[in-house]
């Protein structure tokens, strides 16, 4: 079932309608409807995208809109075999792989640039920084350096209120293989943090 048949409780937008359901209701014209869903989710998916991209703002919000712009374009595409949550994460995946593509040899440098001036800046003189504030900044510059697979996995399952089996759809992984991937991150990130940080 396309989002343009979906069922819909009421032609007004409101807090009570679901994210299909207000989907449904912008493909049949209503744009408070794209402003209610934009709203909802805006924040959560630009915390993935700023993650994703190494926290640089500028290719985050680039990608943030394209994802945006997709909806917008694609919107009568989506089929109600999902949720509409991840039908959004998994443009965002494919967007970010594009982007990916288009600039490896250029990000693989700034990954490598911007983990390493994260772990040095992440060692502060103890009487400017608390404990805390060093230890989050140590684990910010760690996730950097996971693998891909695994940044991915641990920055989905920490920033968003998915369940695994939604994250293994977004990735295109069964359950297994997302808790896998879920799992060597967390333990790289036990074995490079600092015991007082655990």
């Amino acid at each position: 079932m396309k989002a343009k048949d979906t069922p819909i409780k009421s032609q007004q937008a409101d807090d009570q309608n679901s994210d299909e359901e207000l989907l449904a209701l912008y493909c049949h014209g209503n744009n408070r409807a794209f402003d209610m869903l934009y709203n909802r989710h805006r924040d959560s998916l630009y915390r993935f995208l700023l993650r994703q991209n190494n926290n640089m703002t500028a290719q985050a919000e680039e990608i943030f809109q394209e994802v945006w712009f997709s909806i917008i374009n694609h919107k009568k595409q989506f089929r109600n075999d999902s949720k509409f949550s991840t039908w959004l994460y998994q443009i965002a995946r494919n967007k970010l792989t594009d982007s990916s593509r288009k600039s490896l040899s250029r990000k693989e440098k700034l990954h490598d640039d911007i983990a390493s001036q994260s772990v040095e800046s992440a060692t502060p003189e103890p009487d400017h920084k608390t404990q805390l504030q060093i230890c989050i900044e140590l684990l910010q510059g760690f996730v950097l350096q996971l693998p891909q697979e695994q940044k991915e996995a641990f920055v989905l399952k920490h920033d968003t209120d998915k369940s695994i089996d939604d994250l293994a759809l977004i990735t295109n992984t069964t359950h297994e293989t997302f808790k896998s991937r879920l799992r060597y991150a967390m333990q790289k990130l036990r074995d490079w943090l600092p015991g007082e940080c655990l």
